[in-house]
């Protein structure tokens, strides 16, 4: 073992959170924890160009949606004493009950009586611990029946597509992240459920009506997608939109206003919401 290790910590703007930790395991992080309000990235080798990276991407960030505020900050990079950090990031995970779904990693245990999802962290863009993920788990179990066509829209590590796929759905699945797509294929081994089809890049490469979507992605991306979003709904198809902070819903509820809006879910500052598409005039 080494006698040195580096640790990187920052901290991000809860909307782009998810943003960054794809980013971060698109360059190759195997393991993230996410404590103290930030994220820290451990490795054996320096990572001064990985900070430099999370700068340059911030600023194209900060750039592309025209913000003002500073979007990362805190960023310090040290070396320390070196310890089994491994080990210590797997304790860190802790197993996640949402009703009747049990979300855990490939080193706990499956729950009796629930239905078990097993998800690869140092593969997956998301272990179902984010707030909007816990919405969209729950309003799955809710409004998901049998047979239904779904579409993932975003899918990051794959979770809510493998619950479709678990609750009997044909689930297709997308993300502009190759990485991401990779992750999904691989969690969906680990769970023995297949999709019937999955692609790098959008909805705008989907073709034919989906009878649910999810979408658990930020509101900038809702609020881009919305038209093609609509355009692949089924008459009284089930939408499922997430990753939206609060201060993003108004504008959420009135680009979708045309849809019958169903449920609500809010856990903190993340809003997500649910919309049928009532069967159109003939």
């Amino acid at each position: 073992m080494q006698k040195k290790y580096y640790e990187l910590f920052f901290i991000v703007e809860e909307q782009y959170k998810d943003l960054f930790l794809d980013f971060a395991f698109d360059l190759g992080v195997e393991a993230i924890e996410e404590k103290d309000n930030g994220i820290y990235i451990r490795a054996y080798e320096s990572l001064e160009e990985l900070s430099w990276a999370f700068e340059m991407f911030a600023q194209k960030l900060a750039t592309t949606f025209n913000l003002n505020q500073k979007i990362i900050s805190n960023l310090t990079l040290i070396e320390k004493e070196n310890k089994d950090w491994i080990e210590e990031y797997k304790k860190s995970i802790e197993p996640i009950l949402v009703d009747k779904i049990y979300i855990h990693t490939t080193w706990q245990k499956e729950k009796e009586n629930y239905l078990n999802i097993k998800i690869n962290p140092a593969l997956a863009f998301g272990s179902g611990h984010h707030e909007s993920t816990y919405s969209c788990v729950k309003f799955l179990q809710k409004f998901t029946k049998e047979n239904l066509r779904a579409l993932d829209l975003g899918c990051g590590s794959g979770i809510l597509g493998i619950i479709m796929a678990k609750l009997a759905c044909r689930v297709e699945i997308c993300d502009t992240d190759e990485l991401a797509i990779a992750s999904s294929l691989e969690n969906a081994k680990l769970n023995a459920v297949n999709f019937d089809k999955a692609w790098c890049g959008s909805i705008n490469k989907a073709s034919g009506l989906y009878d649910l979507i999810v979408a658990n992605i930020i509101a900038d991306v809702i609020l881009i997608l919305e038209k093609d979003i609509k355009k692949h709904l089924e008459d009284n198809a089930i939408l499922i939109l997430a990753g939206i902070l609060d201060k993003y819903a108004t504008r959420i509820k009135e680009k979708f206003k045309d849809l019958e809006l169903v449920d609500t879910l809010q856990i903190n500052e993340w809003c997500a919401f649910v919309y049928k598409n009532n069967k159109k005039d003939k």
